[in-house]
């Protein structure tokens, strides 16, 4: 028996012997805190729109000790099926995660494995601002050119399953420049936050920006562009009407998922019929913001279906957990993550672990199995979205 299989088989003994016939909804008389502990490493993620619904104070959660091993055999019964299965068997190959963020090369060490355990071949990692990953600190340079360093670098060493991409402050003067060189350094992309409310301080078209989109749409760079198209639509439409041709996709469904009975969501639906070339992807987010937005998402159900019967060649498949070194993301927690994005597009009701009631992300309200319904969406759209759509956005396929 290995040393790790060994390990597991103590833990399952333990876990056996203890008092683990409880529910897994939290007890009325549970007082631990939920935030306790939850950022160690200073790991902001600071992914979600400033607009985003705000989380009430976090419920008490169950007593330490029945968290605890409720976290172990969840973690303890993933470990087994990887042992007795390795890669699990999967519908789709070949799958491309369209977005994620990467903060130091030793990270992948958990996000990979459990990449390649879901069948995901292809991940594009984005350069970050110091702001994006911490939570704090600058929001451009020379944080953006840093990040995109150790992007290259891990882009090196996994030539087949990571895309590197580039991105730039438009208020830096030498930003054509930049991007020029960070290309033929081998940034296979470009993402772009000046949509994103935390970054946005004017027009997303300036004139200083404007041999930038004509660079990015005579050279179709694959680019991500965070906009939240609730309240920076019209901006967006006048760059699309003098840049038709960009090779652009806005991630996070334009964050028009948490109201999507509002006007952007139809507006979006309209400005991808005007320009095929425009793509979204289906990440919401990390932690909360994941489980909030899939709550969110589930009243508006079959409008998301219809969404993704008329866009099925515009859409994406991302995470957007972002990879870092926080001790809570280990190969179980990313995962939880991957499996978490595909069930919401993949069946009708699923269970995550990551909403379970003994999760410290476990919200008032839901049942403590984690359950939310998903889209159900039909193999054929599935593999355009896992794979066909985002080789074509990325060129996979051309010769480099």
């Amino acid at each position: 028996m290995s040393r790790r299989a060994a390990a597991s088989a103590v833990l399952v003994a333990l876990l056996v012997t203890g008092a683990i016939g409880v529910s897994c909804k939290p007890p009325p008389e549970a007082t631990a805190d939920a935030d306790k502990g939850r950022k160690k490493d200073g790991d902001g993620d600071n992914h979600g729109d400033d607009d985003a619904p705000k989380r009430p104070k976090a419920p008490p959660l169950p007593i330490e000790a029945e968290r605890q091993i409720r976290a172990l055999q969840a973690e303890n019964a993933a470990l087994q099926r990887a042992l007795t299965t390795g890669v699990r068997e999967d519908a789709f190959t070949g799958i491309v995660n369209a977005h994620e963020h990467l903060y130091k090369l030793k990270d992948l060490e958990r996000y990979l494995p459990a990449a390649r355990q879901n069948q995901v071949a292809v991940t594009v990692v984005v350069a970050s601002p110091e702001f994006t990953i911490m939570g704090k600190g600058e929001k451009g340079e020379p944080g953006m050119s840093e990040n995109l360093k150790t992007l290259l670098e891990a882009q090196r060493a996994h030539p087949d399953e990571l895309v590197a991409f580039a991105t730039i402050d438009p208020k830096d003067p030498q930003k054509l420049e930049r991007l020029k060189q960070h290309v033929k350094d081998g940034a296979r992309g470009l993402k772009i936050y000046s949509g994103h409310s935390n970054f946005y301080d004017g027009p997303l078209l300036p004139e200083d920006m404007k041999p930038v989109f004509a660079y990015l749409e005579e050279t179709q760079l694959p680019v991500n562009w965070h906009i939240n198209l609730a309240k920076f639509m019209d901006d967006f439409e006048q760059v699309m009407a003098k840049y038709p041709k960009l090779n652009v996709m806005v991630p996070h469904y334009g964050v028009a998922f948490w109201n999507p009975n509002g006007p952007a969501l139809k507006r979006l639906s309209d400005l991808m019929t005007k320009y095929p070339n425009v793509l979204v992807d289906t990440s919401l987010g990390t932690r909360e913001i994941l489980l909030n937005g899939m709550a969110a998402m589930e009243p508006a159900r079959e409008k998301f279906q219809t969404f993704f019967s008329t866009h099925q060649d515009q859409i994406v498949w991302g995470t957007d957990s972002v990879i870092t070194g926080n001790p809570e993301k280990t190969v179980g927690w990313y995962d939880k993550v991957i499996r978490a994005t595909r069930d919401h597009l993949e069946k009708d009701v699923f269970s995550t672990e990551l909403a379970a009631g003994y999760s410290k992300y476990w919200e008032k309200g839901r049942d403590g199995e984690g359950t939310y319904q998903g889209l159900a969406l039909p193999a054929p759209i599935l593999q355009k979205v896992y794979v066909d759509n985002a080789r074509r956005w990325l060129r996979l396929d051309q010769k480099r």
